[in-house]
């Protein structure tokens, strides 16, 4: 079980695009395997990258977790608070310059060939979701973070996957490999 599945996103309206395909795939029981799905759109409509949309989601369980009415500082206390959630966060908030048709969608909600379960078509997201929420846990009392870029099919077998070393582990799709940070 994931506590967050995070979906990043380029701008509110792509957000919005995002929060729909989700919200269809909620009423299938896609999530049974996630307790907080989030779409975060970049920070005031300007791209930040996957570096600064990485922290912006940590930033924000951090907020959802914390009863405290100022942001957390102390690095201590932030790694105290996430090593208790295993975390995805999918990064999907590309402009998709080369289908620019689904742009407003993003790549990650591409159509793909095969038959529809019902009301939903399947697309990257059907196919990715599921393989990440497969993988094995890390440590035990010491989170997870996974972050995974969403605007490429990733085929590879999750047991093969380290997660016995502290930290956030990356899925990295230009080097098919993976990679601790």
């Amino acid at each position: 079980m994931w506590d967050y599945l995070i979906v990043t996103a380029a701008n509110d309206r792509q957000a919005a695009a995002y929060e729909f395909q989700i919200e269809t795939r909620r009423r299938t029981g896609l999530f049974r395997d996630a307790r907080h799905v989030l779409v975060l759109a970049d920070a005031g409509g300007r791209r930040i990258g996957s570096g600064g949309s990485t922290l912006q989601c940590l930033h924000e369980v951090l907020r959802r977790e914390t009863a405290l009415e100022e942001d957390t500082r102390d690095f201590g206390e932030a790694d105290t608070i996430l090593s208790r959630f295993r975390i995805l966060i999918v990064h999907a908030g590309g402009d998709s310059r080369r289908l620019p048709a689904y742009s407003p969608c993003g790549k990650i909600f591409v159509p793909l060939p095969g038959d529809p379960a019902g009301e939903i078509t399947p697309t990257i997201f059907d196919r990715l979701v599921p393989s990440f929420f497969s993988m094995q846990a890390g440590p035990a009392e010491k989170g997870q973070i996974v972050v995974a870029s969403g605007d490429a099919l990733l085929l590879f077998d999750s047991a093969e996957i380290d997660f016995s070393k502290e930290g956030i582990t990356a899925l990295d799709r230009k080097r098919r490999r993976t990679g601790d940070i």
